[in-house]
């Protein structure tokens, strides 16, 4: 077998030891003719057969009689880069002499930036804390793009208003994260509601809807406390700054009383030396502390809605022992 190159146009075929032809490349949407055969000899006979793959038989047709010295390879329908792509690299066929060789031919189907980005859904939605972390995942979207070249299919995201919400690219998983931008408020908003665009290389695009809704939570005004006792001494902490443990409650939808808890003591042997009241927050000390052990701990707290456990709070409160003043 020998190889031919070769544009679109006038080809022949070997029907002793057959071809190997490389048509070319050409953009997909491509209607028409492939290939005219020439000089086929009177008592040969021809057809087309798959070759790698029997999407070529999809596309292309023979138009050919027993006896004709010519033979015409055309399209049935517009060449799609990206259907022929997800059998072969190219699309091939046989030319093949009736007992006789076959002549392969291949044409390189070059892909064309016709597919717009579409979201996997429509709408998306997801409930958050209003004492969610700035910079925190609120929810992913994906949009994909049917196109073959990595350049045709790159997609890039981004938001109309609110400020409160930035979008960044999710590389490994593919998509697009929102993330918080801005402290969110309960008072000002209980839900947001934007677009999303995905947009591809030359501007083809697709939107879809987000709602995120706002929940009410229990928090802290503070993320960390400080505080102080004298060593040897049992009884309520003192000198608490910025200000006294509490929980914001002020929200509407709120005002709803919560139950305080220490969750952890650092170091864990003094985790029985501290108790908290329940209902105002107000930590104690029930066993008397050594400045000689340690002079510091920290008190890991946490505040639990009364009627709904799953809506918390924590703060962190460092816990100094001092000489006892004279």
């Amino acid at each position: 077998m020998h190889t031919v190159r070769s544009s679109l146009g006038s080809t022949e075929v070997n029907c002793v030891s057959g071809s190997n032809t490389n048509l070319g490349s050409i953009e997909e949407g491509y209607e028409g003719v492939i290939e005219v055969i020439t000089n086929i000899s009177p008592d040969v006979r021809l057809v087309l057969e798959p070759y790698m793959s029997s999407v070529s038989m999809k596309f292309v047709e023979l138009v050919y009689s027993d006896g004709d010295s010519v033979a015409v390879v055309r399209t049935i329908k517009p060449l799609d880069a990206e259907e022929i792509k997800q059998s072969a690299d190219a699309l091939y066929y046989f030319v093949s002499c009736v007992r006789g060789a076959k002549n392969a031919r291949s044409l390189y189907v070059l892909d064309v930036n016709d597919n717009s980005p579409i979201f996997q859904s429509k709408s998306y939605s997801a409930t958050v804390s209003e004492a969610m972390a700035v910079g925190s995942n609120v929810l992913s979207v994906t949009a994909r793009d049917a196109d073959v070249y990595m350049d045709n299919k790159r997609i890039t995201y981004s938001i109309l208003p609110p400020d409160e919400f930035e979008v960044s690219y999710d590389v490994q998983m593919n998509a697009c994260n929102i993330k918080l931008a801005k402290p969110l408020n309960y008072n000002n908003a209980q839900q947001y509601n934007f677009n999303v665009e995905a947009k591809d290389i030359e501007g083809l695009s697709d939107t879809a809807t987000v709602t995120i809704t706002v929940e009410d939570y229990p928090y802290f005004d503070h993320s960390l406390y400080k505080a102080s006792i004298e060593k040897n001494k049992i009884g309520h902490v003192s000198d608490v700054t910025p200000e006294a443990i509490k929980v914001q409650d002020d929200n509407r939808g709120i005002n709803k009383p919560v139950v305080y808890s220490i969750t952890t003591v650092v170091p864990n042997e003094y985790q029985n030396s501290f108790e908290i009241d329940q209902n105002n927050g107000v930590i104690s000390v029930t066993t008397a502390l050594d400045r000689e052990e340690t002079e510091q701990i920290v008190v890991f707290i946490q505040a639990t809605q009364k009627d709904n456990a799953s809506k918390t709070a924590d703060a962190v409160v460092l816990l100094t022992i001092v000489d006892v003043t004279q």
